[in-house]
C-alpha cells in the first residue's frame, strides 16, 4: 500500500512541477482524481488548500502522504503556494500561440476534464481566470478556476512520465561521468604543459577596437536588420567572426564575447535577427504579433548571415576604405541556442522536414518529453517538404555553438553532413536544450575530423542577464558569479578555437585540449573538454 501512496504523491508533485517546467499545471475545482487502470483515488481541493496555507494534514490527504519525507512535504507546500507574477493579457496571448497551445495539448493528456477528454480548454481557461485573482497565479488558484467539478489525472501517463524523467536523469548522470572519464583519458595522453607559463587568454588582448552599428535591407526578402560590428585597429588582413544570438536575445547580450575576440584581432559582427530577437518577443506580448516566432525564421536566420557577408564583400569592392582588409572568405561563426541551429545550417547541416513532421505528430512518452527546445524545432515542421532549402554558406569555415538546438530538425542524417571544425558547448543543468539530448548525443553524430564537446557541469542555458526566459531557464541563484565564470570559459575556449581554425595561428591548439579545460575548471562550475565519445557504451547514445 505504501508503494501506491508514494506513487500518487509522486504524481501530485510531478504534475505540480510541470507547471513551472513547461508552463501550466492544474488539478481540480473541488477534487483531484488520480486514476490508474481500475484504481482511482481522490483528494479534495480543500485538503490541499488547508495544507498549503496552514501545513495541516487532514484525513483525506493523510491517506496518501503518510510515507512522504519532511522535505517532500515542504516542497509540496511551496509548490502549491508559489506565486508567478504575470498579467492576464500575457497569459492569454501566450496560451493562444503555437508554443502555448502545444504545451496545453500535451499536458491535457495528463490533466483531463474527464477520463477520456483532453484537458486543453480547461487548462487554458483556468490559467487565464486564475491570473486575475488577487493572490496571483498559483496552483491553488488554477485548481479553483478549473471549469469542472473533478479534474482527472491520468495516473498511467503520469507514472510513465515520472519514470521516464528518472531514467533521463540517470542517463544524463551516467553520460556526464563518461565525459569526465574520457577527459581524464585524453589528459593523460596529451603533452604536459605548464599553463601558468602560457598567455592568459581569458584576459583581453592587445588590440583596441571600434564598434559601429550596420543597417541592412534585403529587398529580395523585404527584411531589414542590424548588426554590431567590432573592428580591431590593425593594418593586416582581419579574420572575421559572426555571432548569431538565441531566441529573444540581441547583440547586447554578446558584447562581452565580441569585445574579447576583437581585442585579439578579430572583426566580430553580432547580428540582430528581427523575427526572433528581443524586440520580437516584446512585440508579441504587446499584441503586435500573434506568434512568438514564425517557421520562416528557420530559413531567414541563416540568410541574414549570408546577406551580411555579401554586403560586407560588396562594400569592400566598391569602397575599400570603408571595410578594407576583412577576410570574408574564411569566416567563423558562433551561435547560441537558436543561433546554434543557425550556425549549423550555414555549416552544411541539412534540414529533415519530413522526419520532423512525423516526429512532432507522435505522442509517445520518451526522453524528449522533457526537451523544451522541441517546441521551437517542431515549429519548423510547418515548412514545405518540397522546397530544397539551400542554407549553407561556403565562406563559413568553423563553428562554435553554445547550447545548440538541433536534434530533430537535423537529426543524425542532417548533422553528419558537417565536415568543418566544430565545437558543441553543453550545460548539464540546461532544461531548455538538455545536454544529453541536444548536444552530447548529437555530438556523436558529427563526422568532422575536428570536433570538440565542452561540458559545463551545473551549466545552464543562457549566459547573460536577460529576464525574458529567467523563470523557464531555471537560472542559478548565484547568478553573478555563474555569469562571470561561465563567460571566462567561453571567452577562452572560443578564442582558442577561432585562432586555431580561422586565424590559423599555430600557437593556439595547445589550448584546445582536455588539459587546458581542466586547468581552467573551478569546483563551483567544472568543465570538461573531449574530442571523442564512445556511444556504444551508453544505450542513450546508440
Amino acid at each position: 500500500m505504501n508503494i501506491i501512496r508514494n506513487s500518487y504523491l509522486l504524481i501530485l508533485i510531478f504534475s505540480s512541477l510541470l507547471f513551472f517546467w513547461r508552463s501550466p499545471l492544474t488539478m481540480a475545482a473541488e477534487k483531484v482524481s488520480f486514476r490508474y487502470g481500475l484504481l482511482e483515488f481522490s483528494i479534495p481541493v480543500d485538503s490541499l488548500e488547508t495544507y498549503a496555507k496552514t501545513g495541516k494534514i487532514d484525513r483525506h490527504l493523510d491517506t496518501y502522504i503518510q510515507s512522504a519525507s519532511p522535505q517532500e512535504l515542504a516542497e509540496l507546500q511551496q509548490i502549491l503556494t508559489y506565486k508567478v507574477d504575470i498579467d492576464r493579457v500575457t497569459v492569454y496571448r501566450f496560451f493562444n500561440s503555437f508554443f502555448g497551445k502545444t504545451i496545453l495539448n500535451y499536458l491535457g493528456e495528463i490533466i483531463q476534464i474527464s477520463p477520456t477528454q483532453n484537458g486543453f480548454y480547461g487548462l487554458r481557461s483556468a490559467l487565464i481566470l486564475a491570473t486575475g485573482e488577487s493572490e496571483g497565479l498559483n496552483v491553488l488558484n488554477i485548481l479553483r478556476n478549473f471549469p469542472t467539478e473533478t479534474i482527472h489525472i491520468n495516473g498511467k501517463t503520469s507514472l510513465k512520465l515520472a519514470s521516464t524523467f528518472v531514467e533521463l536523469i540517470e542517463q544524463t548522470n551516467e553520460t556526464i561521468a563518461a565525459v569526465q572519464h574520457q577527459s581524464n583519458l585524453e589528459t593523460t595522453s596529451e603533452p604536459k604543459i605548464d599553463f601558468t607559463q602560457q598567455p592568459n587568454i581569458r584576459k583581453s588582448g592587445a588590440f583596441t577596437w571600434e564598434q559601429e552599428t550596420l543597417n541592412f535591407h534585403d529587398r529580395k526578402r523585404n527584411r531589414s536588420f542590424t548588426a554590431d560590428l567590432y573592428r580591431p585597429k590593425v593594418n593586416t588582413y582581419i579574420p572575421v567572426i559572426v555571432i548569431s544570438p538565441g531566441l529573444g536575445a540581441d547583440s547586447n547580450n554578446y558584447d562581452y564575447l565580441a569585445q574579447h575576440l576583437a581585442s585579439y584581432g578579430f572583426a566580430v559582427a553580432v547580428v540582430n535577427h528581427p523575427g526572433s530577437d528581443r524586440q520580437r518577443i516584446e512585440d508579441f506580448f504587446r499584441g503586435i504579433n500573434r506568434e512568438i516566432v514564425e517557421a520562416q525564421e528557420f530559413i531567414d536566420r541563416p540568410r541574414d548571415i549570408s546577406y551580411l557577408l555579401d554586403e560586407l564583400q560588396q562594400q569592400q569592392l566598391t569602397n575599400p576604405a570603408t571595410n578594407s582588409h576583412l577576410n570574408l572568405e574564411q569566416v567563423g561563426i558562433i551561435g547560441h541556442s537558436f543561433g546554434g541551429y543557425t550556425a549549423l545550417a550555414l555549416a552544411g547541416a541539412k534540414l529533415n522536414i519530413e522526419h520532423l513532421q512525423t516526429y512532432c505528430q507522435s505522442d509517445a512518452i520518451d526522453y524528449d518529453s522533457f526537451n523544451f527546445s522541441l517546441l521551437l524545432q517542431c515549429l519548423a515542421a510547418e515548412l514545405s517538404t518540397t522546397k530544397n532549402y539551400q542554407l549553407s554558406d561556403s565562406r563559413i569555415q568553423a563553428i562554435f555553438t553554445l547550447n545548440p538546438i538541433n536534434s530533430s530538425i537535423f537529426g543524425q542524417q542532417g548533422l553528419s553532413k558537417i565536415t568543418l571544425p566544430i565545437t558543441f558547448v553543453a550545460g548539464s543543468s540546461d532544461i531548455i536544450a538538455p545536454a544529453l539530448l541536444e548536444q552530447i548525443k548529437p555530438f556523436t553524430w558529427l563526422e568532422s575530423p575536428h570536433k570538440y564537446l565542452l561540458l559545463i557541469e551545473k551549466g545552464h542555458h543562457v549566459y547573460n542577464n536577460s529576464k525574458t526566459f529567467d523563470l523557464i531557464a531555471n537560472e542559478p541563484k548565484n547568478n553573478t558569479f555563474y555569469l562571470k565564470l561561465s563567460r571566462e570559459y567561453l571567452k577562452a575556449m572560443s578564442l582558442a578555437f577561432m585562432q586555431t581554425y580561422i586565424a590559423k595561428r599555430n600557437n593556439y591548439p595547445i589550448f584546445l585540449n582536455s588539459s587546458y579545460a581542466q586547468f581552467l575548471s573551478q569546483d563551483f562550475l567544472k568543465i570538461n573538454l573531449v574530442e571523442f565519445l564512445n556511444k556504444t557504451n551508453f544505450k542513450m547514445l546508440e
